[in-house]
C-alpha cells in the first residue's frame, strides 16, 4: 500500500511540472545515424525500411550553406530562429565530417512521423518533396566524396522505395530563385545514378 502511495504521489508531481509549463521536452535528436557505405561491400539502408512512407513525388537537394553543422543544431536554429514547430525543416541530413560523420544520414523527424517539410519555400515541394540537405557550402567548396556516396545511395533507395521519377530529383535552385545547394554542387553525378521509370 505504501508503494502505490508514494508511486501515486510521484505521478501528481509529474504531472503538476508538465501542466504548468515547467516540463520541457528533450532536445531533437535523431533516431537512427546511417553509416556512409564502403566500396567493399552492397550498401543496403535497412534502417528506413522501418518507417512507413507516404505518397511523396520529389527529392529536393540542398546545402546547409554553412562549413559545419548537424542535424540537431539545424533543429535548435528552426525552433528558435525560425519558430518552426516540428524543428528541423529536411527529413534527412548528410554530414561532413564537422558536426557529424562525414558522410552520416541523420534522419529527421519529419521522415520518421511523415510530415511536411520546411525546406522548399513552396507548398507544393514542402508537401510533396523528401527534403536532403547536405552540410557544407557548396559555393565556396566540394561534397565529400563520402557525402556524395551517401546520397546517392539514399537518393536510390528513397526513388524505389516512393516510386519517385529521375525527372523529380531535383535542386532546391530548380524551382526557387536560390544557388542552393551552391554552384560547385555536382548534380549531373546525382542524376547519372539515379533510377530510371
Amino acid at each position: 500500500m505504501r508503494f502505490r502511495w508514494k508511486y501515486c504521489v510521484s505521478l501528481s508531481f509529474l504531472a503538476f511540472f508538465y501542466l504548468c509549463g515547467c516540463y520541457a521536452p528533450p532536445a531533437f535528436k535523431p533516431v537512427t545515424y546511417v553509416k556512409p557505405p564502403k566500396k567493399e561491400e552492397p550498401y543496403i539502408i535497412r534502417q528506413l525500411d522501418r518507417y512507413f512512407v507516404r505518397d511523396w513525388k520529389y527529392v529536393v537537394i540542398h546545402h546547409s550553406a554553412s562549413p559545419s553543422g548537424c542535424a540537431a543544431e539545424f533543429d535548435k536554429y528552426h525552433r528558435e530562429k525560425r519558430g518552426w514547430e516540428n524543428g528541423l525543416g529536411y527529413h534527412f541530413v548528410i554530414g561532413n565530417g564537422h558536426g557529424s560523420g562525414d558522410g552520416e544520414i541523420e534522419i529527421g523527424n519529419r521522415w520518421i512521423n511523415q510530415i511536411d517539410g520546411a525546406h522548399a519555400g513552396v507548398q507544393e515541394y514542402n508537401h510533396y518533396g523528401i527534403g536532403i540537405c547536405l552540410v557544407g557550402n557548396f559555393n565556396e567548396s566540394y561534397p565529400t566524396a563520402a557525402q556524395m556516396a551517401s546520397l546517392s545511395a539514399l537518393v536510390g533507395y528513397l526513388q524505389d522505395r516512393c516510386h519517385i521519377p529521375s525527372e523529380n530529383v531535383i535542386m532546391h535552385r530548380h524551382f526557387r530563385e536560390t544557388e542552393c545547394p551552391g554552384r560547385n554542387f555536382p548534380y549531373y553525378k546525382v542524376l547519372a545514378k539515379t533510377v530510371r521509370w
